[in-house]
């Protein structure tokens, strides 16, 4: 900003300009210098690349009838079941080749336990490490030894993989999750490089629980053997890539795990580090940094050992290591999202080996890191092209922008930005290394940071259809997020009014209304009587069975039955709304009740005095006592009183602005999420805590009941401040769906300037704000509240005193704006 202001300087020097309008040609001068977030490397999408068009058709496949998720009773089988449905399970098929190539390489995923025989032949017998964190494994072996001309059997011993956390309610992810998958193929060319497949799994193989004596053999009869259960080919669906079920296939030919939708960036490293003493065995080390330096960096084993090289590329990146090597080369990999993560080899996936053919191109697992430390075996010298990030982003351009005179709030908003963008690839995920998935509360937060910087809903929307629930379930198994699910489409309508999608969605809507009702008690209390795992955040009795859990889950369902009854109207559907309108109100006043029997340190918890604002229970009478209870906590200079999420805080911070606190709000925000900045963040995280100690920030992250690097430096659902600064510096809101008819409530709180762009379906909302004169510029089809601090009661609008409404107590007056067009608007002194 320093360089901006005096780029600035002599830019209103040059122009002559007089002094008192220095700070008006300021502000101009910025808006010319400061178009993209300095963060992003994907904020411009039309650098991105279009990665090549080409789809696998490999499939996986298991025993017909045998997957866990298939069966009545799946809830029994789950990825901690380690040791369930370990049987051996056998494969085989035909295939002709009419003559045998020089090479050919057998590989395949998906078991942890795999024998294979190519006619009668054994050609690999393996196994993974059960401690690696990786459900899919990859083995390979050389098979052309094996092959014969015309007709050739592969036969497959194979025990399930590992399995891993997926929360997913579809049986299909389920079943890839619980690592009953198998895929295999035989590609003529060495290890690593691309050639004719020669045989692939498909529907056609054939597949059985008790194989018989010589089942190996080319002349078994394998007919009675049942044809597989095929789950279609290993690229084909978009589950398939969520939960880092395909992590492991990093090190499959050809695969690159894409939606179609995703593009890819270049990025190398902003630093490389030599962290052996062997500096005898790297050549050139600065050669990774440079796009294209003279001599090529080369690196080779000692007899002391490996050579480590720790690369940072300066900030959290989505996407994968990317290796261009002039010879075979072979190391392994360990991601972090810090320093001490890569080097601890217990990031969350683990150490991770890699093979890269000479001339050719291998990649690493897809994840969220910043820190990657390589480890070189190879004995011999290798000279490696490149070694970089390719990153893996969702083509978006910046709309909405946020500026002002404190730094520290512009770093924050382009955080806030650039950490929801991590989180939009394959749907909109929590995060990027964990646990690349759907999860709506998640989603519900990120909303309106997505909205209020991309103005992008179809991959909101999309996420919203993956997340809806099998009949008779809740939203990702949890009562309150079938609330948020409700919340999530009332935000996504509110900003861009469509009202054909939100048709669309009126069935569910209705069905999961219902499902809400049904978790009330006939006096509209919730008392949990199904004894459901619960959510409000990650804080002590915030979730499980506690009742301050039970409390704040009542509150979302209310808040989501009277918004839901908003949707019905909307739709058209008043009989609909009138009844949970009425169930909303029901539902409140128990929650009334409830809040005055509880002991008053619980019901002052931050989280219950939020929902509580949020759901209608306090009511604005309310907000003095709840402010001097609960809420004025929060201005503590040098301590945070509750343990609290930068989710949560998200709905704090909405909690406050209803109560007309907003500066206290900003405050709160400049401190807890300028703490995560203070501490080195490039992105917000899962956790956070100003009172943590800052020596190993990852030994105090805490959620989901763990603690360390498991939990995500990179998470969407700490994203709020983007759309905060603009809805309340800025000061738009949506009074109708679709920006239609919006409120311009501007204040600077504190700032010398503040100026950004809030972008709607007519066209982006630009305001600019200095102590005594907002500009606005509208677009067209909307129109425009502007409440401006006038003491007076006089305003000028482009030179005019026009007529106003007071409003506020008479502390604003109300200015009308309903056409398109740049107005200044001037309290008159």
């Amino acid at each position: 900003m320093q360089v901006v202001k005096r780029v600035a300087v002599r830019w209103i020097h040059a122009r002559g300009l007089k002094p008192v309008l220095f700070a008006a040609a300021l502000l101009a001068a910025t808006h010319a210098f400061a178009q993209q977030p300095l963060l992003d490397s994907a904020a411009d999408a039309t650098k991105l690349a279009m990665p090549a068009a080409k789809t696998l058709t490999e499939e996986f496949v298991w025993t017909a009838g045998d997957a866990a998720a298939l069966r009545p009773d799946h809830d029994k089988f789950t990825y901690r079941d380690t040791q369930k449905k370990t049987e051996p399970h056998f494969f085989r098929r035909e295939f002709n080749l009419p003559h045998v190539p020089a090479q050919a390489t057998l590989y395949i995923a998906g078991p942890r336990i795999v024998r294979v025989f190519l006619n009668g032949q054994l050609v690999l017998d393996a196994h993974c490490d059960e401690s690696s964190p990786l459900n899919t494994h990859v083995y390979s072996a050389d098979g052309s030894k094996a092959l014969r001309p015309g007709k050739n059997v592969l036969a497959i011993e194979a025990v399930r993989g590992r399995g891993i956390v997926a929360a997913s309610d579809s049986p299909l992810v389920q079943q890839v999750a619980f690592g009953e998958v198998l895929t295999a193929k035989i590609v003529a060319a060495e290890r690593g490089l691309p050639g004719t497949v020669l045989a692939k799994t498909d529907a056609d193989w054939r597949s059985t629980l008790a194989a018989g004596d010589g089942w190996q053999k080319p002349e078994f009869d394998d007919s009675s053997w049942t044809r597989v259960q095929s789950l279609g080919p290993i690229e084909s669906r978009i589950e398939f890539r969520q939960w880092n079920l395909d992590a492991g296939l990093y090190d499959w030919p050809g695969y690159m795990g894409l939606s179609p939708a995703l593009r890819t960036y270049t990025l190398l490293p902003a630093k490389a580090t030599l962290l052996t003493p062997n500096a005898q065995a790297v050549e050139h080390l600065d050669a990774l940094t440079q796009p294209r330096a003279e001599q090529p960096f080369a690196v080779q084993a000692t007899a002391s050992g490996p050579v480590e090289v720790m690369l940072d590329f300066g900030k959290e990146v989505a996407g994968r290591l990317l290796v261009e090597s002039r010879q075979n080369a072979t190391m392994e990999i360990s991601y972090g999202e810090s320093e001490a993560e890569a080097l601890s080899g217990k990031n969350y996936l683990g150490v991770n080996p890699i093979f890269a053919p000479a001339n050719e191109v291998a990649r690493g697992p897809k994840s969220g890191f910043r820190y990657v430390l390589l480890r070189f075996k190879n004995e011999e010298r290798v000279a490696f092209r490149q070694i970089r990030l390719e990153g893996i982003a969702y083509p978006v351009e910046y709309k909405g922008s946020f500026e002002s005179s404190d730094e520290k709030l512009n770093r924050i908003w382009q955080t806030a930005a650039y950490t929801v963008h991590l989180c939009m690839q394959d749907g909109v995920w929590d995060a990027p290394k964990r646990d690349r998935g759907w999860w709506v509360g998640d989603l519900d937060a990120s909303t309106a940071a997505i909205d209020a910087v991309f103005a992008d809903n179809r991959l909101l929307n999309e996420t919203l259809t993956h997340l809806q629930p099998p009949v008779g379930k809740h939203v990702n198994g949890i009562p309150s997020y079938t609330g948020l699910w409700i919340e999530t489409v009332a935000s996504i309508y509110r900003r861009d009014g469509d009202r054909r999608q939100l048709a669309a969605r009126q069935e569910e809507l209705h069905t999961l209304l219902e499902k809400l009702v049904g978790e009330l008690e006939p006096d509209g209390s919730f008392v949990n009587r199904k004894h459901r795992w619960l959510f409000v955040d990650w804080s002590p009795q915030m979730f499980a069975y506690d009742d301050a859990a039970q409390l704040g889950t009542a509150m979302e369902i209310a808040r989501a039955l009277r918004d839901g009854a908003w949707l019905m109207e909307e739709l058209g559907d008043r009989q609909a709304a009138t009844q949970y309108k009425a169930q909303a109100a029901q539902c409140i006043a128990s929650v009334r009740t409830r809040l005055k029997q509880i002991p008053p340190e619980e019901a002052t918890r931050w989280q219950l005095s939020t929902m509580a604002v949020l759901s209608g229970a306090a009511q604005k009478n309310d907000f003095p006592a709840l402010w001097q209870d609960s809420f004025r906590s929060i201005e503590a200079d040098d301590k945070q009183t509750q343990t609290i999420s930068p989710y949560f805080n998200w709905y704090l911070l909405e909690a406050l602005t209803r109560m007309e606190h907003r500066q206290q709000a900003l405050d709160w925000l400049r401190r807890y999420w300028g703490g995560m900045l203070d501490e080195g963040a490039t992105s917000f995280w899962e956790a956070y805590d100003l009172n943590w100690p800052k020596t190993d920030p990852h030994q105090y992250l805490q959620a989901d009941g763990k603690t360390g690097f498991f939990v995500s430096l990179a998470h969407g659902w700490s994203a709020g401040p983007a759309a905060w600064l603009e809805e309340n510096v800025l000061g738009v809101r949506a009074l109708s769906p679709g920006y239609r008819q919006v409120e311009i409530r501007p204040e600077l709180l504190g700032l010398k300037w503040a100026k950004g762009r809030v972008p709607t379906p007519q066209g982006a909302i630009a305001v600019e704000l200095l102590p005594d004169v907002t500009t606005i510029e509208l677009p067209a089809d909307v129109q425009a509240r502007v409440l401006v601090a006038a003491a007076n009661g006089k305003v000028l609008v482009n030179g005019k005193l026009v007529k106003t409404e007071a409003t506020e107590e008479a502390s604003r007056r109300a200015v009308e704006l309903n056409q398109a067009g740049r107005y200044r608007i001037v309290p008159q002194l």
